[in-house]
């Protein structure tokens, strides 16, 4: 086995954990969508990815998907350990898969390096699950 396989620990998919990525901000243009990053405390990258139906049919939006699990799949060894990151899909023609691939390789890792040096980074809106603030 080549160890490149994407099981169920590889993906992002709780909500909480598309929020952390949203809510941290941290994010880079990618043409064709968008991508951010937030740490996950793991030691391995997790890729989430966020596509609406203004992308396109049924069809089109899971060619997309395809392409970027696999780009994500392949390059899984340059992806920044301990981030998840987030493709929020905007609407385009589906490309190659060697541009999907160029897209993540060029911005994944720095955007990793930001998520990974700022963890503890809080969102100017408050949380839903914290506490109010006790007055004395």
């Amino acid at each position: 086995m080549s160890g490149l396989g994407f099981p169920a620990r590889m993906r992002v998919r709780l909500d909480r954990d598309f929020r952390r990525a949203y809510d941290l901000r941290l994010r880079r243009d990618l043409g064709f969508a968008s991508l951010l990053a937030a740490p996950n405390g793991l030691p391995h990258a997790r890729l989430g990815i966020s596509i609406s139906r203004r992308v396109g049919t049924a069809a089109r939006r899971n060619r997309i998907k395809r392409l970027l699990r696999e780009s994500f799949r392949l390059d899984q060894g340059s992806m920044p350990a301990g981030v998840d990151l987030i493709v929020q899909v905007r609407p385009h023609e589906p490309r190659e898969l060697a541009a999907y691939r160029a897209a993540l390789l060029e911005h994944a890792p720095p955007l990793g390096a930001l998520a990974l040096k700022a963890p503890d980074r809080r969102p100017n809106r408050p949380m839903g699950d914290s506490a109010p603030a006790a007055e004395g």
